[in-house]
């Protein structure tokens, strides 16, 4: 007769893994948000930032690309 691995039994039976899956994904579900409502609020800005890549005009309606 063969012998029974109970451990890999009370894994397949008990769901560990399930079970340690549904607990990380409680665990991101009751964490903070990273997420900000935009218009309204606005995120941190780095000191070095200078600005956002735009494409302007000059007055006669030709192109300028200052985003390089």
């Amino acid at each position: 007769m063969s012998s029974v691995d109970y451990t890999r039994a009370a894994k397949y039976f008990l769901l560990v893994d399930f079970l340690k899956g549904f607990g990380l994904g409680m665990k991101y579900f009751f964490a903070p948000k990273a997420t900000l409502n935009y218009p309204h609020e606005k995120g941190p800005l780095s000191p070095r930032f200078r600005g956002e890549h735009a494409l302007r005009r000059y007055p006669n309606g030709e192109e300028r690309c200052i985003a390089c």
